[in-house]
This record gives structure tokens, sequence and C-alpha cells, in this order.
């Protein structure tokens, strides 16, 4: 049986009084309209013979009345039920509707449900531009959905299912679970979701459980097995987890069919299915509603003023065959509820069979009548007379019956409307009204008669004379429409109202029926938002920075500023793409896709770009953009920047000035090095020779003067070590150790070898430790002794008599220490001395590099500086408080971390070195003849042998022939330097070729910077020495590394005198009769013992030198100068030697020894030319 049979046999009466009452107003406007043909369409989501579209067309058409209004419908039915909808398929459905509506001039577009509105919404402009659309039975409605598109408006469809909930647990009070069925199509999931969301927190008493995406048979088992206290909750199920599709009520019936428990559903298209009912959603009532707005909107209204429907569509609607089945009481359901499949009155089930009696009746006693017309004509007369009365009053109480009844129903429909209700008189006096216009007013029924209109329910700003002519207007079958301000007249209040006047015929009279709707949430909401837009386009507009909006890659709208920035007006801009501000399509694609990926994840994006202004300048601009909706780009995204052209600029230029400043301070620090270990070369030999003369028997002036020598020696040693360690500092290449350390034991040790100059000078030096110090702390005790010496030392120079004072404690936490340095112990350091003092005009410079306050007591000025650098990468600072002729205090404070293993303190001892308690052959890497002097001769008094080499080649050449203890390397030397020749050593294997790689090697150089330590003992150097050589800490470093007594001692060849030294022994010649190759690499490479990467860098060094020399070798020779060649042969000899090219070595040693006789040089010159270019040619094919 069709459900809507079952409404009852007055369905059409009801909506027409429906009609009447509610949208009269807007019914009547488009019929003077008729004859222009209006044309509509119609876009059905799903297929034609679908329940739910059936039911929002029958209440379309119930209102609309295409034939009768004059209106050509059209209706296009999209089956998305059946066919899936993807954007393939919307885009095939575009092309259909463009090419079957291209010449169809469309004055009204409807929708149903939200695949026709979601398809609507994408192509609206491209297929019906300006054309005004109505929609109806959108599920999940938000009101940003049409915030684009100020031509729709429409019905929402929002299922009440906490109000279906909330009556079936009245009716149900024991159930303990509600099983929710819905499937898991993208509509399932949606309604799934909006039935969490009204759910969340309701009835904590009953538990909710949701249906899986599971086959059909296992649902039904599911609701099958449900215990007596549950419920069931239907929503939709229309696609099974195979896809499959299912018509309406299918699933249902299956499941009511299923289960013991009631089911309750959300949409009334289930309603004779098996639901039992509930708050139900309405497609015939959509349907109705829509069709109203759309008549609204064809008399003239626009879309974008008529507000989007969102609530009182569900209706409490129940099926009587289920409410038995459950037995459900009647009385129990909502007062207002529409029941269906009620058992109709004997009269209305039996009418025509009554009617057929009475006819039968009628014919019968005429026919009796007939027949006794003669014997009782009288009679028959009477009882026909009676008969008739009795038939009349029968009608007349049935016609009364069914009268009252639709008083009834109109008076409740009347009353129910959301909407205040009043109808009048054409004169104004209320000649009857509903209880929500008693509620709006605060009146009473019985002042209804007392009531004037114009005086009492409007307000005095009201234009009121033009009521009359209104109300003429309506008489005359025109009905109004139009917003008033009205009035309560108890209170004086007043409140917005949009009003709707029509013509009806109340009891016989003439008479205006007034549909009131207050609007003042709207109105004030309208307020809100033009403020809202006004503040808007002010702040837009007086920005400072640029503002715009964009959707996809064009402006959609752009402030004066923004525009400006370009070099463009705003309206040049406005529409077109990013590609009119960026330089090329790349750059383009570039900005969209890293802005695209960054909007999508977190819904901002800043950076900074460059673009193209209009005059084709490239600018800067720092941008920031916000999308609208980080889930839908497409809805635009705010973007915000500002110019930093300038700014770029200007950081350019600091880079630059940075980077030449980098490169100045590098060079300065470079040259620095290298005058160090130009001087320090130098003054190695003056140390040492002065050393080993005061050594000897002198006279008291020489001794003094020798002493002289050596204290400024040692005056200039500390001049450069100041600068150097200032250049550090300043290249902030200076890092700190991280020691642990004991601090009152280092401080106290520092001081006293500072306690002898201050007895020299009669001073009393005074160490004041605090108790509570920390005693292990982690931090650079030499940074801290240099400070503690640099000013303490400074305290004795510039103090003749009375104390020095040295304090030392814990220091106050600092407010503006970071709290992440883990140097959290502050130590306050106290130099008081009774001093000269310093002048108040030196008291801020005294800190800078190369001051001083007087030259009285020399210095280089850079003590202080060192200090005060020093300090602060230790996290503290230095302050100085003096007074001239009374003294000064200096003050610091250094911050550590906390130590955890600290040496004990060992009382010093002086650094004697032990003599050798056994012969010890050691290998002097040296190039410079007066270091080689100095070296030998001091190695020779502390009692060692040793072997000279000139160069990295000759130390490799003399370890694979001689056994030695240690080699003493020198860094800088020709051929292959000390870095290079350690590290090959160090790759041999061990026996072959060089006996011992593990030998230990002491670096000596004039270079005194901490890197070139560090390279030195990654190379494979066992320990560093720097130039001027102290030979005592030199001796301590040999018995360490050697040992006094070693296991097994090394076989000690005899010391080379030093006026021959190892470069200048001959090679070994062949055996007689065989004849040396020129060159065997292989050989080469296994007897020097190195990888191939090394064997190379040799040969490439040897190259080299060997074609340098012998250039050189021939200019001695041409200015007459053998001795020179000599020396250089001596060098060639040894590179040929130590690259295995024994030939060569033969005829350089010939060279050397014919250049020192001066004769028979040209014949060997020769030669060893040939046979250096036959071995560079040899080189240079590998």
């Amino acid at each position: 049986m069709n459900r809507y049979q079952d409404l009852g046999a007055n369905g059409r009466f009801w909506a027409a009084v429906f009609l009447l009452v509610i949208f009269v107003a807007a019914a009547c406007s488009p019929a003077h309209g008729a004859q222009d043909h209006k044309q509509i369409l119609l876009l059905n989501s799903y297929h034609q013979d679908f329940i739910w579209n059936e039911s929002i067309s029958r209440g379309l058409f119930e209102v609309l009345r295409p034939k009768e209004m004059g209106i050509n419908l059209h209706v296009e039915n999209m089956d998305t039920k059946r066919v899936t909808f993807d954007k393939h398929y919307a885009e095939q459905l575009r092309d259909v509707y463009a090419h079957k509506y291209r010449d169809v001039k469309l004055d009204l577009i409807m929708l149903a449900d939200n695949n026709a509105f979601d398809f609507m919404r994408s192509y609206h402009e491209e297929l019906f531009p300006g054309v005004p659309v109505v929609f109806c039975g959108i599920n999940f409605y938000r009101p940003e959905m049409i915030r684009d598109h100020p031509l729709f408006t429409g019905v929402a469809e929002n299922v009440d299912a906490k109000g279906t909930l909330w009556w079936a647990l009245k009716i149900h009070p024991d159930t303990k679970q509600v099983y929710v069925i819905n499937d898991h199509s993208p509509t399932g999931k949606a309604i799934t979701r909006t039935i969490k969301e009204q759910l969340q927190d309701f009835a904590p008493g009953v538990s909710i459980r949701y249906s899986a995406n599971i086959p059909l048979p296992d649902l039904y088992r599911e609701v099958k097995g449900l215990p007596e206290d549950s419920l069931v909750l239907f929503g939709v199920y229309h696609r099974d987890n195979l896809g499959h599709f299912h018509d309406v009520g299918e699933v249902v019936n299956a499941v009511s069919k299923a289960t013991a428990v009631p089911v309750y559903g959300l949409v009334d298209i289930d309603l004779g299915h098996g639901i039992v009912g509930g708050m139900l959603s309405s497609g015939h009532f959509q349907g109705q509603a829509m069709a109203q707005i759309a008549l609204h909107v064809l008399a003239g209204n626009k879309p974008k003023d008529i507000p989007v429907i969102t609530e009182g569509l569900s209706r409490p609607m129940f099926d009587y065959r289920e409410l038995k089945r459950h037995n459900i009481d009647l009385s129990a359901l909502p007062e207002e509820s529409e029941i269906i499949n009620r058992p109709p009155s004997i009269y209305n089930q039996d009418m025509k069979y009554i009617w057929m009696g009475v006819a039968f009746t009628v014919i019968q006693m005429v026919i009796i009548l007939v027949l006794m017309a003669n014997r009782a004509r009288r009679r028959q007369a009477e009882k026909e007379l009676r008969s008739a009365h009795q038939l009349l009053e029968e009608r007349v109480r049935d016609r009364t019956s069914e009268l009252k009844e639709s008083e009834e129903a109109m008076r409740t429909i009347f009353d129910a409307s959301h909407d205040a209700i009043f109808i009048h008189g054409v004169g104004g006096n209320i000649l009857d009204a509903n209880e929500r216009m008693l509620g709006m007013y605060g009146l009473t029924r019985k002042e209804l008669s007392e009531i004037s209109i114009a005086k009492d329910l409007s307000s005095r700003n009201n234009a009121v004379y033009r009521l009359s002519s209104l109300w003429r207007s309506v008489v005359n079958g025109e009905p109004q429409y139009f917003e008033w301000k009205a009035r309560r007249p108890h209170d004086g209040s007043e409140f917005d109202a949009e009003i709707y006047l029509n013509r009806i015929v109340y009891r016989g009279q003439e008479a205006i029926l007034a549909n009131v709707r207050d609007i003042t949430v709207r109105k004030e909401s309208e307020n809100r938002i033009r403020q809202s837009l006004s503040k808007f386009e002010a702040i837009l507009e007086n920005s400072l920075m640029g503002i715009a909006m964009s959707r996809g890659r064009r402006f959609s709208t752009i402030n004066r500023r923004g525009a400006e920035i370009f070099g463009y007006s705003p309206g040049e801009l406005i529409g077109n793409k990013l590609s009119m501000i960026l330089s090329t399509e790349v750059e383009e694609e570039a900005f969209v896709r890293h802005a695209r990926d960054t909007l999508s994840k977190r819904g901002e994006f800043n950076t900074e770009q460059a673009f193209r202004n209009k005059q084709g300048d490239k600018i800067w601009c720092r941008m920031y953009g916000k999308a609208v909706d980080p889930g839908s780009l497409g809805k635009g995204v705010i973007w915000a920047w500002d110019d930093i052209t300038d700014h770029r600029r200007n950081q350019e230029d600091l880079v630059r000035t940075r980077e030449d400043a980098e490169a100045a301070n590098r060079a300065k620090s470079e040259f620095l090095a290298a005058m160090s270990h130009e001087i320090r070369t130098p003054m190695n030999a003056i140390v040492g020779m002065t050393d080993i003369l005061l050594q000897t028997d002198l006279n008291s002036d020489q001794r003094d003067y020798l002493r002289t020598v050596m204290d400024s020696a040692q005056h200039l040693l500390s001049i450069i070590n100041d600068i150097l360690d200032l250049s550090k500092i300043e290249a902030r290449k200076l890092v700190l150790d991280r020691t642990d350390f004991d601090l009152p034991f280092h401080v106290r040790t520092t001081i006293k070898g500072l306690e002898v100059q201050g007895r020299q000078k009669d001073l009393d030096m005074v160490l004041e430790i605090d108790k509570g110090l920390h005693t292990c702390v982690k931090g650079d005790p030499l940074s801290l002794r240099q400070v503690l010496m640099n000013l303490v030392g400074n305290a004795i120079k510039f103090t003749h008599r009375g104390t020095i004072a040295i304090r030392v404690k814990p220091a106050p936490d600092a407010p503006s220490r970071d709290p992440e340095d883990p140097r959290t112990i502050g130590i306050l350091f106290e130099v008081e001395d009774t001093g000269i003092g310093i002048p108040e005009e030196f008291m801020d410079s005294i800190f800078q590099s190369f001051s001083q306050t007087t030259r009285a007591f020399g210095g280089t000025g850079l003590g202080l500086a060192i200090c005060k650098q020093l300090i602060a990468l230790m996290g503290g600072d230095i302050n100085v408080t003096s007074k001239v002729g009374r003294g000064s205090v200096f003050s610091f404070v250094v911050r550590f971390e906390p130590g955890f293993s600290c040496p004990l303190p060992v009382a010093p001892r002086a650094a004697v070195p032990e003599a050798p308690t056994r012969p010890i052959h050691l290998l002097v890497a040296e190039d410079n003849d007066v270091n080689v002097m100095v070296t030998t001769l001091r190695l020779e008094e502390m009692g060692y042998s040793y072997s000279v080499a000139a160069n990295g080649l000759e130390v490799l050449d003399l370890l694979k022939r001689e056994r030695f203890d240690l080699v003493l390397m020198d860094i800088e030397m020709p051929v292959l330097d000390g870095i290079s020749t350690t590290k090959a050593i160090r790759l041999a294997n061990p026996g072959h070729p060089i006996p011992n790689p593990s030998i230990p090697i002491v670096g000596v150089t004039a270079h005194a910077l901490k890197e070139f330590r560090e390279k030195s003992i990654d190379a494979g150097m066992n320990d560093y020495v720097s130039k001027p050589v102290d030979f005592n800490e030199l001796a301590l470093i040999i018995n360490r590394l050697v040992g006094a007594t070693p296991e097994h001692a090394a076989p000690v060849q005899p010391a080379v005198p030093r006026s021959a030294p190892a470069g200048s022994i001959r090679p070994e010649p062949p055996p007689e009769g065989e004849e040396l190759p020129v060159w065997s690499p292989d050989k080469a490479m296994q007897d020097l013992g190195a990888d191939e990467s090394l064997f190379a860098d040799f040969t490439a060094t040897a190259r080299t030198e060997l074609a340098l020399i012998m250039t050189e070798i021939g200019q001695a020779l041409d200015a007459g100068d053998p001795m020179s060649a000599a020396k250089l042969a001596r060098t060639a000899k040894s590179i040929c030697s130590a690259v295995g090219a024994h030939a060569a070595a033969l005829t350089a040693a010939d060279l050397e020894s014919a250049c020192r006789e001066k004769k028979g040089t040209e014949i060997y010159r020769t030669r060893l030319g040939e046979e250096v270019e036959e071995l560079l040619i040899m080189m240079r094919s590998l």
C-alpha cells in the first residue's frame, strides 16, 4: 500500500490549508505573471521513481501548480544513487546540460539534494550565469557553502536524531542500548557524523553503538541478536559494502523483520516499511517549502534577502501497525503526531456500502409507495416525508462534523505556525490571531478587539499613514510584503519584523491575513556584518602593508598599497594572474607549488619572494599567507606583504661588508701567524746560542750582556704571544678547554709562582680563598691562569711598596644569565694593590688593545685587552676602581660548570730532565743550518747521538737504512714537509721498508697557533714543541716517549759528524757489470711503504722539485757559483734516492763532488739533466 495514500483522503485539503495560511502571499504573486511562461529547471540528484524524489516533486507540484501558473518546468534527474557521482560524471552532465539549455533562458533553477547542489555550485556561473537558484534536501548545510553564491537560497535538511531518540527513550524508559544503522557511502558517513555530534553527551546511561561496514546478512544477524532492552535507530542504507544499490524500504523492512526490538527512523520515506516512526524529515514538506521560496524569487525578491530555512521541517510521524506490534500506547506520542495505517472509522470505511443501502432503501420505498399509492397515499406520503427528513438530518450532521474537523485542523495549523498570524478587517480591527502573535506582542485574546494596529502595534517612526492604502491594495488582490518596526503596546519595546499581507474571506466578509515574522536577530547580524565590512574596508585601504585575496592563481581583490608596491593600480591586478608580478613561468610554478604545499599542511605561509614591478625592476617582499579553509584552497587565500627591497639591499651590503671584514681578519691572522713563524725561526737560534754561551766560561760583563740578550728575546716572544692571543680571540678561533680541575689549588699554585717577583720588590702578597668556594669545577684552567698572572703581574709591576691582595669567593647569581648555560658556578676574583693607581681619563681605555696609561713600565698594552676577552669567553666581565696614588682594585667574575673528577693536587717540582741511562739515537729533520747547529749542540750536551735530514724524503731514506729511537720533525721543510712525512711513516708496513713505523715523533716548528699543534697530532706525531725550543722540556718529552731504560735498546749507529750530514752520503753503486734502471715505480712504492694515493703525492712533489732544482743548478753554474750548485745537487740526490731513482741519484752525487772540486761539472750536469728528464717523463705517464 502506498504510504502517502495512508495519510488520509483529505491530504490535498490539508496541503491547501497549509499553503493558504503560511505562504499565501508568495503563492499569489506569480499568478499575475502566469502568462509570462516562466522557464524553471528542476534538477533532481536521484532517479525519477526514487520515493524521496517523488515526495519532493509532489510537494513542489502542490504549491507551484506549473500548468495553472503558466510555468514551463524542465525536469532533469542526475541518477546519482545508481551512478557514481565523480568528477568525470559531473563533467559529462555539464556538457549535456550546456548543449541542452544553450538556447533556453531560465528564470529559476530548483535543486533537490546535495549532489545537484554541489554540481550547480561548481558549474553555475559556467552554465546558467545570473539565474537564481532555490534548493532543498541539503544535508549538513553550512552558511559558508553559499557565501560566494549570492543567487542561492533554499531549505536545508537536518535530521533530528536527538529528537527522535528523546521520544524513543521516553516511550521505552528501560532502554540500555541503541544500535545506529547507516550505510558507509559518503551520505551515510556524513549522517553518522551528524548523529554522533547530536548525541554527544546525550543520555549517559544509554550505550550507543554504530553499525560497521559489513555484509547485509551479518547486519541482519547483528540486529537479530540485540537484547530486549535495545532500540534500533535507522538512518539511510542504499549501498551495501559491495556497492550494490538497495531501494527505499528494502533494508529497513528486512531489519524490522530480523529484530524483535523497535526500529526508529529519521526520514519519512522509511515510514510504512518497518520503522515505528520518530521526528522525521519529510521530502514532501521540503518540496513545498522550496516551491514557496521559488514563488518569492519569481515575485522579484532577491535570493540573498531570503534566509535559508534550517529548522522546523521535522515532524513527529508514526506507523500505527508498528505501534501495535510493539504495544506502544498512542497517548505516549507527541500531541501533534501524524499516524499512518490507522484503521478508518466505520463510516469512512463502509461509506460506499452505506450509501448503496440508503439508495436501495429509497428505491424499495418508492416501489412500495407506488404499489400502495392507491391504498395508502396519505400514509405513504407521511412516511416519505419522515424518511426524507431523517436523511436530511443525517447529512447535515455529517457535514457539520466535517466542517468542525476542518476548522479544528485550521486552528491547529494556525496556532502551530512559527510566525505571528492575525486576521484584521479593512479598517484595521483585529478579528482573530494565533498564539504566536499573542506571545510576540504580549497580548491576551481579550485585548485583541481593543487594539489598533496603527496606534498600538506600530512604532511611532513608521509611516503609519500608508497602512490604509496598503490594505486597500491587498483587498484589491495585490499581496504586499514589507519590513516594519513593530511595537509591543504594554512595555513600548520595539522590534524589526517582516510582514506578508494577503486577502481572505473571513466569516463571510473581506479580511486581510497578516503574516508577521520577528527579524530582530537577523537585522542585528546584518548590522554587525555591515560594521565588520566597513572596518575591514577601512583597514584594507589604509593599511601600510599590501593585502589581497586570491582564488586559484588570480587576484580577486587587492588594496591600494598592495598594488602600489608593484607599480599598478588595484584595477590592473584584480582578475589577473600572478604571472604579472613574477619574472617567469618557472618562478610562478615554484612559488605556487611551495605556497600550496605549505598552506595545505599548516594553513599559513611565510616567505621572502622576489617579484617584478610594472617597470620591470626586481623587488623583494616579505609574504604572509592564510588559507580561508586549509582543506579547500579553492575558497581563497588571504595575503599580506610589505616591500623589503631596501632591507634586502642593506642586508646584502652588510654581508659583503662582513665578508670583507672576515677576509681582512683572516689576512691579518695569516700575516701574524707567518710573522710569528718567521720571527721564531731566527729567535730559536738567538735563544739557543745565547743559552749555550751562558753555559761556557764568561766574565761577569759578558754574562750580563748575554742575559740582556736572553731577556730581550724572551720579551720579544712574550710580545709575539700576546699578539697571537689577541688575533685568535678577535678571529673567534680561541676555543676554551673544558677540564675538571681543583680551583683553590690552581689559584694557589698560580699566585705562588708570582711570589718571587713580589718578594724581590719587598711587597706583601696576601691570598684569601673563601671556605665556601667550590673545589672541583670544569673550565679552562690555562685561560684562568693567564688572566691571574696578567692582573697580579701588573699589580706587582705598578706597586712599589705595600700589599697586593688576591681574594676569591663565590659570586651571586646574575639575573641576566642564560638559564640554559651549564656554567652555573660563578666565582668572583679581586686583585687589589697599593700602587700608583690609574687616572680617571684612562679608565675607559685601559681594556682596549695597545692602550697604556704610561710608557714608563714598557709592555704592549695588550694584556688587559686579552684578559677582558678571555673573561668574556668564560661568561663574565671585568671591572676596575682606582685612585691615583692609592692603588687599584680589579675584580672579575667567571663562570664554571660543576666538576666531577678532579685530579689529586700534586706538589710542583722542578722540571729537570733525567740523564739518559742508555744511548739514545735521534733523527733530526731540519732544513735550517743555524737551527741544525743549535739543536745538535744541545743534544750533544744532553748525551744524545743524532743524524740530520734536510727534508722529508731524506727522513724516509734514513729510516729505511738506520735504526732510531725518536724523530725530531720540523713541520716546514722543502720537498716533503713534516706533516706528509709523518703520515708516510705511520702508513708504512711494519718491518718493510721502514723497520719501525710507530717510532716516536716530536714535531718542532716556529708556528705557535693551537691549530698547528692539533694538525701535527692528527698526522700521527706523539708530541709537539714550539721554537725557540725549551731543551729542558724537550729532554723530558724524549725521556717520556723513549724511556730511560727500555727492555730492548735500539742498536746505536755512529753519529754522523755535523760537517757531513746524512744527505751527503753517496748512494751505493750497482754491482760490476750491471746497469741501474732509470726508475721502477712499483719497487719505489714498495720501498717507500706508501699506498697509491700517498705515492702519487710523493711523485708529484718530486716532479715539481726536481724540475725547479735542475733550473736553479743551471743558473748557479752559469753564474759561476759552484757551491750553491753543490747544495742543489745534494738535494736532487736526496729526492732521487728517496723515490728510488738510484741512477739519477749517483749522477747527482757525482755532480755534487765535481762542483765542490770545481772541475768536470758540465759532463755531470748534462748527464743529470738527461736522466732527470727521462725520470720526469716516466712520472708524468703515471
